[in-house]
């Protein structure tokens, strides 16, 4: 009997003892664990959250430094024909090389197998005389140019036009526009020999129309980009 009462509290402590377990610290061991993982998710994405903060503050330290190099590539492959700056750009050359520009013509450069249009979108927007060419919406436009000058003079002039864009260590450097030769001819000026008349046939590239140089970017800042797909592109993310 005395073992039997001794025995009767010792089940009612332990089954005390197992309902405080299942039913008050279980369940908050399981709600501590559960929020343990969602801290764990959290200092994650705040982790995440500092490095994309960081690499935004870094692209605003070198936005403009940037923003300022593809102006000048600008100079290279602009957004639209200017013939302008490349009539003052080669006249440049043709006087330091003591060379006689004599006259610049729309047409003769490119080939019509390698300037086709792509859609009549591009083709209509592109500038008067140029091609649309490939997926990435850039247009060519075809110059024919006549110089005059004796033989080393000229030789000198076409190596300042080969230098209007030239790649010095691994880097880009523009001061005129880029010009690819197609074809070329010498023939003999009224003074003969070394005085000679060059005829060169020459393609520019422009940047595609639809978009512009800079895309919309000012030296200000980014292009501000539409709400509605700022959102959705954000929803995707974050799915």
């Amino acid at each position: 009997m005395r073992s039997s009462k001794l025995l009767i509290p010792v089940v009612v402590l332990l089954a005390a003892a197992g309902a405080y377990w299942f039913l008050l610290l279980a369940p908050k061991r399981e709600e501590a664990a559960a929020l343990a993982t969602q801290i764990t998710q959290k200092e994650a994405e705040v982790q995440q959250a500092e490095a994309l903060l960081t690499s935004y503050r870094t692209s605003e330290k070198t936005y403009k430094v940037n923003y300022a190099k593809v102006a000048r590539l600008g100079k290279a492959v602009p957004a639209d024909d200017d013939v302008r700056s490349l009539v003052v750009q080669i006249e440049d050359a043709a006087a330091d090389s003591k060379v006689d520009f004599r006259s610049i013509n729309v047409g003769g450069g490119a080939s019509a197998s390698s300037a086709e249009p792509t859609t009549a979108t591009d083709a209509a927007a592109a500038p008067p005389g140029a091609q649309t060419i490939g997926p990435a919406g850039f247009s060519v436009m075809p110059f024919t140019l006549t110089f005059e000058g004796e033989y080393l003079d000229l030789s000198k002039f076409f190596s300042r036009l080969e230098r209007f864009v030239k790649v010095s260590n691994q880097k880009l450097d523009v001061t005129g526009r880029l010009l690819r030769v197609e074809n070329f001819t010498l023939a003999p000026a009224g003074e003969g020999y070394p005085h000679l008349t060059a005829q060169v046939g020459a393609t520019t590239y422009l940047v595609p129309p639809t978009q512009g140089l800079t895309g919309g970017a000012t030296a200000q800042g980014p292009a501000v980009a539409d709400p509605a797909t700022t959102t959705a592109i954000t929803t995707g993310a974050i799915r």
